[in-house]
């Protein structure tokens, strides 16, 4: 199986870079509200706000510069770095399925595990809890987020499909 590497479109980031830059000036409005108001509680979390939007509007435009690697897929498994947990390698041999459904009016590409335990303690226990926070409790862990790509989700879904097969069948005794 040959490697498949989908990168980040930049005409698909432009949108979030616009929504980065609005909600930065949000930001320095409320800032201006604080500094008018002396309010110091209101100064302290607009502060914290605008620092964390300028980490993430920063990581953003690192991104728009240089798009990166969502998502590969190989015959080892896949690396996945299309969401903000940015899960990492997958083996193949760690997916029970691939399969999509619709959450949000948006359609997602998802990956159940084998077990969901092994995943977590690869991770630092922050990114762990991190992940366990925003996964509902009927959702697995693993989303593919295909938003920022031209990739349809048919096309990688089969796509991944084809690399679990391909990896069973390589797996099956003679």
């Amino acid at each position: 199986m040959e490697e498949v590497i989908l990168y980040q479109k930049r005409n698909k980031l432009v949108k979030f870079l616009i929504v980065g830059l609005y909600t930065l000036l949000l930001w320095l409005l409320f800032l201006g509200l604080g500094i008018y108001n002396q309010n110091i509680l209101l100064l302290i979390f607009v502060a914290i706000g605008i620092l964390i939007t300028l980490y993430c509007y920063s990581i953003l435009i690192c991104h728009f510069i240089k798009p990166k690697a969502i998502l590969t897929i190989n015959e080892n498994g896949i690396i996945e770095n299309s969401t903000i947990p940015s899960i990492g390698k997958i083996s193949w041999e760690e997916i029970d399925r691939i399969y999509t459904a619709k959450a949000f009016k948006k359609t997602s590409i998802y990956i159940k595990l084998k077990d969901d335990r092994l995943l977590y303690s690869r991770f630092p226990k922050w990114k762990a809890l991190f992940i366990k926070w925003n996964t509902p409790k009927a959702v697995d862990p693993i989303v593919v987020n295909l938003q920022t790509t031209d990739a349809g989700i048919d096309e990688v879904l089969g796509l991944l499909n084809r690399g679990l097969k391909h990896y069973r069948e390589d797996r099956q005794p003679e």
